[in-house]
C-alpha cells in the first residue's frame, strides 16, 4: 500500500488525502472480508505484545528498535538525509541531480511497513484482530508529531522528539485514568494540544520569516550604502 499511495502522490494528489482515501478503502475491504467481526483470542502474537523480558513488556523493546533504526536512517545514512531533504524541498533536491519522486514512494512505503507493525503490536497487546481502523489512534499519532515541531508539509522533525511527544500524552492519558477522570477529556486534551502545537509552529515559522526577510534587507541596505 506504501507503493500505491507514493505512486499517486507523484500525480499530485495530496498526500494526506491519499493516505485518508487509501485508508477508508481498505477498512471496508477488511470489514467485507472479515464479514463485520472481530477475532478474539489471538494469542500467538503474545511474544510482541503481553510477554515481558525483564520485567520490560514486549512492545517497549519493538519500540525502541524502530526508533533507533529510524533515527540512525535520518541521520546516519545517505538516503535517509536525502529523504527529509525531499520533504523539505523536493523540487531542489531535484535539480540537484538526485530523484526526488523514488525517495517520495520510499517515504511512503516505510510509512506503510510502520503501520503494519503498529496494527500487528496493537493485535498483540488486545488478543483480538479489529477490521476496523482507530480514528483515536491516527488522531493521537498526529497529536504527537504535532507537539514534537515536524513540520506537517515535510522536511522538518526528529523521531526523539516525535517519541517525547507520544510519552507526554500516553502519560496525560493515563494520568486522567489514575485520578478517576473520564477517559473522554484525554480526547479533549489531545485536540486542545494539536491545536495549540500547530499555533505555535505557525507562530515560529512567521517569526523566521520576519527575521529573514529582515536579515535580507538589511544585506541589501549595506551593499548598497
Amino acid at each position: 500500500m506504501g507503493l500505491v499511495n507514493g505512486f499517486i502522490a507523484l500525480r499530485g494528489f495530496n498526500p494526506i488525502i491519499i493516505t485518508i482515501g487509501t485508508l477508508s478503502v481498505l477498512s471496508g475491504l477488511a470489514a467485507v472480508v472479515a464479514g463485520g467481526y472481530t477475532f478474539p483470542g489471538l494469542t500467538q502474537l503474545e511474544f510482541m505484545g503481553t510477554h515481558r523480558y525483564f520485567n520490560v513488556p514486549a512492545p517497549v523493546y519493538v519500540v525502541a528498535v524502530v526508533y533507533l533504526v529510524g533515527t540512525v536512517f535520518l541521520t546516519r545514512t545517505r538516503d535517509g538525509i536525502r529523504l527529509m531533504a525531499v520533504g523539505g524541498n523536493a523540487e531542489a533536491v531535484r535539480r540537484a541531480g538526485i530523484h526526488s519522486s523514488r525517495y517520495t514512494v520510499l517515504g511512503f512505503v516505510i510509512s506503510g511497513l510502520l503501520a503494519a507493525l503498529g496494527g500487528l503490536v496493537t493485535t498483540a497487546v488486545v488478543t483480538e484482530a479489529n477490521p476496523a481502523a482507530s480514528p483515536s489512534i491516527i488522531f493521537t499519532a498526529l497529536t504527537a508529531v504535532a507537539l514534537a515541531g515536524v513540520a506537517l508539509t515535510g522536511g522538518r522533525g526528529s523521531l526523539p522528539r516525535v517519541l517525547v511527544g507520544a510519552l507526554i500524552l500516553a502519560t496525560i492519558s493515563n494520568g486522567l485514568t489514575i485520578r478517576g477522570i473520564q477517559p473522554y477529556w484525554a480526547t479533549v486534551v489531545t485536540g486542545a494540544l494539536l491545536l495549540g502545537s500547530l499555533l505555535f509552529e505557525r507562530v515560529i515559522q512567521a517569526s523566521v520569516s520576519k527575521r529573514l526577510m529582515a536579515t535580507a534587507n538589511l544585506s541589501v541596505h549595506q551593499k548598497k550604502v
